[in-house]
């Protein structure tokens, strides 16, 4: 539970401003819920990469203290895009 709720700090600041450029860019080509989960499954990480790979690299340590590697935070930032890739593709 404890594991779930850091991984969930560390998704807020970008997940909902990567979801609206990606509901835009999937309106933009085409506008079906599978085109927005595409859009967001590239939209998603990008954001992870500019907040806290170039804009603020000292963000990671926090991230460790709490017992979260690079890797696990990337996993699950690649995992809820597959899991809304996968939602989206079926409705």
């Amino acid at each position: 539970m404890r594991l779930l709720k850091n991984l969930l700090l560390f998704q807020k600041p970008h997940f909902f401003i990567a979801y609206a450029i990606a509901i835009v860019l999937g309106l933009l080509f085409g506008g079906e819920p599978a085109t927005i989960g595409w859009c967001f499954l590239f939209t998603a990480p990008q954001m992870q990469f500019f907040f806290y790979d170039l804009k603020d690299k000292q963000q990671y340590y926090y991230y460790y203290n709490l017992g979260l590697s690079k890797g696990t935070l990337w996993g699950s930032t690649m995992g809820i895009c597959l899991i809304n890739l996968i939602i989206l593709s079926i409705i």
